[in-house]
């Protein structure tokens, strides 16, 4: 095998290299210890036995094998580390020599391995330069699998630096936005926006109606790729098998050990990300830009590779142990405590894998999230103690480090800002308008959200809800009832007339976007979603600048308009703010928005221009069922489906909110807002997962490559 890789220089150069023993005593040391002399036999092979003269004798005998000063430093690391002066280690080196030729027998002559010696034992020139040459393959496997974890795990702090550079430079280099240039328009438009296949990113992929995952971004599957990539390369290079050892292990026997011995320190060096990808980010996220998905999506890779570098530990170490010494010596070694453990490790850790799959998070979350936590419990102890005689044990221990402060840091906030732990909650429609004053008001910027506790029903689970708007203090949060923590909230809120519930916050978490820096802004919203949108067309009204902005909102039922009413007629106080709302199940005024259509694509076919100012927003007149959100009415003419009358309706809410009862044509209003006269537009959609992909191919579609106009687009998964 080749014995030098231009990587390996380099990152010998970046990477700190890690101490080894003296060679001469790491080898004697290893040598000795499948021995029993005098009683002494350790399992520790980076550690001499102290015990009896007959180990101290054969250390001075095998070690006579080096250099003078490789011979002195042995000696000397042998006296410090036993300083029991009844086994000679207070003695001189001379001494113990001279008396251990007196007495001493070759390993030829020892009848067997399991008894106990009670002479020195002499190790000849061509077992030692075998042993020597053996031991110095494992020491330098060992630094280059210590370099390589170490390099895997710098991997994502690299890319988390390239995110936090290029966002700042952006913020300090283009304070006022301008166009793009050719690179960075084709980047955007190839590499950044698209999803690795097709247009589905956000909506799962189905087999036979069944969700099993989602595909990911093309710059996040490149990541993922190539971080697998160099695992993959990492664990078959640089492995220096000699056959100068072959009178100790064979070739074979080498790789195989040395496949197990790297593939199992990468697996724990990539504990350190592993669990930094697992906490709630609030810091990593404000610095990279990065969404919670993101975060998740490499939590997930880490894990599948950390497994994977598991399994080929495993099957290496089994390997080895079946062709040195066969079924009956791999049944002794695997029966062992500290191997057990090991097995246990790697059990919980593929129960973990199978588990954490899309399906059963999209269906049984409560139950995917309680045994995710047991699971994991299972695997870091068990891998502790698996991990008991290494000293690569410290890369757990800072990997566990950095997730229990994390989740330190997070309940000393929760707990300093939800002393009394209550908050008003009512029952809206189908949602449930929570209201909450934490002791400790934090910092909140729009498209930000926050994970609230509803002690009622459990105390270790939280779910992530965006500000929909603040107001003394008090921070107001909208919850679409569905399955779970919601519809059992909207339940008590509807059963009592407390309105009261214990409810402890933790916040606020994610990215907020620069939407004020553009001169152009398209929000789209899509049911529960209005949260986050809304969120910024606050913002957007409160900073005062002259902005065109479009706020979308597709809704399935009028009613629901109750969720966020005095938020709608604070926005649509603005004349540069034009609000649409779009019911997706209602007939009503029907024939007056197909006219409106109609006119509309009329003056598109005659001068091919339109405006935001328009006030006039695209949207679809197919009324087949496939285009529906909802297929059937819930309102009349008359009434709503609480009775609610039109006039009472239009009392509270102004005229110049739009509404239109048909489903958003999401790609002509992307198109629409693209063709308005400014130097930079920014789309933000926050919905379904069928509207966030309709508006991001909508985008993609719409962008040129060559540079030009600065678009740019925001998501928001979390409502």
């Amino acid at each position: 095998m080749p014995k030098h890789y231009t990587l390996i220089a380099i990152s010998a150069c970046l990477v700190p290299a890690f101490a080894a023993s003296n060679l001469c005593e790491a080898t004697c040391i290893a040598y000795l210890q499948q021995f029993n002399l005098g009683g002494c036999w350790t399992d520790k092979s980076t550690i001499p036995c102290c015990s009896s003269f007959q180990y101290a004798e054969s250390y001075a005998l095998c070690i006579a094998h080096c250099s003078v000063k490789e011979r002195l430093a042995a000696w000397n690391s042998f006296r410090q580390i036993c300083r029991i002066s009844t086994c000679g280690s207070n003695s001189s080196y001379d001494d113990v020599y001279f008396k251990a030729l007196d007495s001493n027998i070759s390993e030829q002559d020892t009848l067997t391995m399991d008894g106990s010696l009670d002479a020195a034992l002499n190790i000849s020139w061509e077992k030692f330069a075998a042993w020597s040459a053996y031991q110095d393959a494992t020491v330098r496997n060992s630094r280059n699998s210590k370099i390589f974890g170490a390099i895997l795990a710098g991997y994502w702090a690299v890319l988390m630096a390239i995110s936090w550079f290029s966002k700042l430079y952006c913020h300090i280099c283009h304070a006022q936005l301008s166009e793009r240039g050719r690179l960075s328009a084709y980047i955007q438009k190839h590499v950044i926006l698209p999803s690795l296949h097709g247009s589905r990113h956000a909506e799962p992929v189905l087999i036979y109606g069944i969700p099993v995952t989602t595909i990911p971004l093309r710059w996040q599957a490149y990541s993922c790729v190539l971080f697998m990539v160099l695992n993959l390369i990492f664990l078959v290079a640089e492995f220096n098998v000699t056959g100068a050892a072959s009178l100790v292990i064979d070739e074979t026997s080498q790789a195989a050990l040395y496949v197990a011995n790297r593939s199992g320190i990468m697996a724990v060096t990539l504990m350190v990300p592993l669990l930094q990808f697992a906490g709630r980010n609030s810091f990593l996220a404000r610095m990279t830009g990065w969404s919670n998905d993101t975060f998740k999506l490499f939590h997930r890779w880490t894990a599948r590779t950390l497994v994977l570098d598991s399994l080929v530990h495993s099957i290496g170490i089994t390997a080895y142990y079946l062709r040195n010494g066969g079924a009956s010596k791999y049944r002794e070694v695997i029966l062992r405590n500290i191997n057990m453990f090991g097995i246990l490790a790697l059990v919980a850790s593929c129960m973990i894998l199978i588990q954490a799959q899309h399906l059963f998070q999209r269906y049984w979350y409560e139950i995917f999230l309680s045994l995710h936590l047991v699971l994991a419990i299972v695997f870091f102890i068990a891998l502790r103690v698996h991990l008991s005689n290494y000293t690569f044990v410290y890369n757990l221990y800072i990997a566990v480090a950095i997730y229990a402060i994390d989740r330190l840091m997070r309940l000393v906030r929760v707990l300093s800002g939800n002393i009394s732990g209550y908050a008003e909650i009512h029952a809206n429609a189908d949602a449930t308008q929570i209201i909450i004053k934490p002791l400790v008001p934090f910092k909140y910027r729009p498209g930000q959200y926050a994970f609230l506790y509803v002690l009622r029903f459990n105390i270790w689970q939280s779910n992530p809800f965006s500000v929909a708007e603040t107001r003394d203090n008090k921070y107001v949060f909208v919850a679409k009832r569905r399955r779970g923590v919601t519809s059992r909230l909207h339940g008590y809120a509807v059963d009592r007339d407390t309105h009261r519930a214990r409810i402890w916050l933790e916040g606020p978490h994610g990215t907020s976007y620069p939407l004020e820096r553009y001169d152009s802004v398209l929000l789209l919203a899509g049911g529960i979603g209005i949260t986050s949108a809304i969120s910024y067309a606050a913002h957007l009204k409160d900073k005062g600048r002259k902005q065109q902005v479009a706020f979308i909102w597709a809704v399935r039922e009028k009613e629901s308009v109750s969720w966020i009413a005095s938020q709608l007629r604070h926005i649509a106080e603005n004349d540069f703010i034009e609000v649409h709302v779009f019911v997706t199940s209602g007939k009503k005024e029907a024939a007056e928005d197909k006219m409106e259509i109609v006119q509309f694509e009329e003056a598109m076919d005659g001068d091919g221009q339109s405006s935001l100012s328009d006030r006039r927003t695209v949207f679809e007149v197919d009324l087949d069922d496939d285009d529906r959100l909802y297929k059937e009415p819930i309102f009349d003419d008359n009434h709503d489906s609480n009775g609610m009358s039109e006039q009472l309706f239009d009392k509270f809410i102004p005229s110049t909110i739009h509404f239109h009862y048909y489903r958003p044509r999401i790609s002509r209003i992307v198109r629409d807002s693209m063709n308005h006269e400014s130097t930079s537009l920014a789309v933000f959609a926050c919905g379904p997962v069928r509207m966030l992909d309709e508006a991001r191919s909508a985008v993609i579609e719409n962008l040129d490559d060559k540079g030009g106009k600065r678009i740019d687009y925001f998501e928001d998964a979390f409502a």
